[in-house]
């Protein structure tokens, strides 16, 4: 049986102390509030808010409250506030996952973005809401020293199709045998086509060149950056070594773009605490777990936040608060594994429906090759959505980061 009300709660950073409760889920009131919270001090930090709603329902559009218009923060014991921007607004969740006896669903809803970045690590910290007509808070929590990121490599066999990223971190002064990693990417690449042949509406012709305005890489080389939200709790509490030495955190395929001219990644770590390290393991099992007989059920993970204003309120959910620490590796090309281009997006149209589909942003890419073994299927020329020949939409940014040229 999937533990789906599991999903409710976290990614999340290190906490000092534990509010334990054991919910029972599958009575669980609509609009519980549900709290993801990942407070970084020397980092930016992250909040996402949720409710419970019904799995099933009698209306077909169970109504969620809007919690864009929430309050968000992070205060330290000597009052300073740094308050939560809304980032992202959030979404409807749609889930073909059910199961018996699970009557709620968490419905992932806006996140907030906290610039703790410059926040002192002397302070105690805690998180506030003010939500569903109430006020939340996480318990205060001390910020331990943070660990040191050693090395970053990036490894990959002869014979190998994934590029691995290893890490080593020590647990420095505050170790404690736990420790939670993250990463952000950012890669230089190109799209799946470089335009070489020029289409003109009037006369219907196709002739070889480059599509005025295009310009010899303006539309062709891009970044792009990625965050997967995602934390990884590691232990190392029964290891000789205070720390983890080449701990593979991310991996991708050879072909992937990853690998067109230069990528890097910034890991970033914290110090965990035994309980915060149990209550993400604890998380990421329910997630990941599947049907296993041994399985931690959703009561079991305790959450460490509380409703100040109504203490019989229930809350769901756990925040984890640590001084972040990150470093940046970057790979060149080495390691790229050549491959056709992909066809997504390319359509083969016969000559009388070139101007429909110019018109609709494609381009004439490149000569179909089966077009003289059966021209009554295809068209002479494959032509690609914008996508295919433009960087940008594909997903891509012509803006460099500032950072792009150092060496390390």
């Amino acid at each position: 049986m999937r533990k789906i009300l599991t999903l409710l709660a976290v990614t999340l950073c290190a906490a000092a102390c534990i509010y334990p409760y054991t919910p029972e889920l599958e009575e669980a009131p609509e609009g519980v509030l549900t709290v993801e919270g990942n407070i970084s001090i020397g980092d930016e930090s992250t909040v996402r808010l949720g409710t419970l709603r019904p799995l099933w329902s009698s209306e077909s559009t169970p109504q969620s409250p809007d919690l864009r218009t929430a309050k968000v923060w992070v205060e330290d014991d000597a009052g300073t506030r740094y308050p939560g921007t809304l980032t992202q607004p959030g979404g409807v969740f749609h889930s073909d996952i059910v199961g018996p006896g699970y009557g709620h669903l968490y419905n992932p809803s806006p996140t907030f973005t906290i610039h703790t970045e410059d926040a002192p690590a002397d302070r105690q910290y805690r998180l506030c809401i003010e939500a569903l007509g109430s006020t939340y808070a996480s318990e205060w929590s001390e910020i331990a020293p943070p660990p040191v990121i050693r090395k970053i490599e990036f490894l990959c066999g002869d014979h190998e199709n994934q590029v691995t990223v290893a890490v080593s971190v020590d647990g420095g002064e505050g170790e404690t045998g736990y420790l939670q990693l993250s990463y952000d990417e950012t890669w230089e690449f190109h799209s799946e086509y470089f335009p070489t042949y020029v289409y003109t509406p009037a006369s219907k012709e196709i002739q070889p060149g480059t599509p005025p305005g295009y310009g010899d890489s303006w539309f062709y080389w891009c970044w792009r950056s990625t965050d997967n939200h995602a934390v990884y709790p590691v232990d190392y509490s029964g290891m000789a070594e205070k720390g983890i030495s080449a701990w593979p955190l991310a991996r991708f395929p050879r072909t992937d773009s990853r690998n067109h001219r230069r990528y890097c990644i910034r890991v970033k770590a914290k110090t965990l605490n035994e309980a915060s390290y149990r209550f993400l393991k604890n998380l990421e099992q329910n997630t990941d777990g599947g049907d296993n007989l041994f399985t931690p059920t959703p009561g079991e993970i305790a959450g460490n936040l509380r409703c100040e204003s109504d203490p019989e309120r229930m809350v769901l959910g756990y925040v984890t608060i640590g001084r972040t620490v990150w470093k940046r590796a970057f790979l060149d090309n080495r390691y790229y594994l050549d491959h056709a281009p992909s066809r997504a997006g390319i359509v083969f149209p016969t000559e009388a429906n070139y101007s429909t589909v110019f018109y609709q942003g494609y381009l004439p890419l490149f000569l179909n090759d089966n077009w003289e073994r059966d021209p009554a299927e295809e068209g002479e020329y494959g032509w690609g959505a914008r996508r295919c020949y433009d960087c940008v939409a594909a997903g891509g940014t012509r803006v460099k980061p500032d950072y792009w040229d150092q060496s390390e």
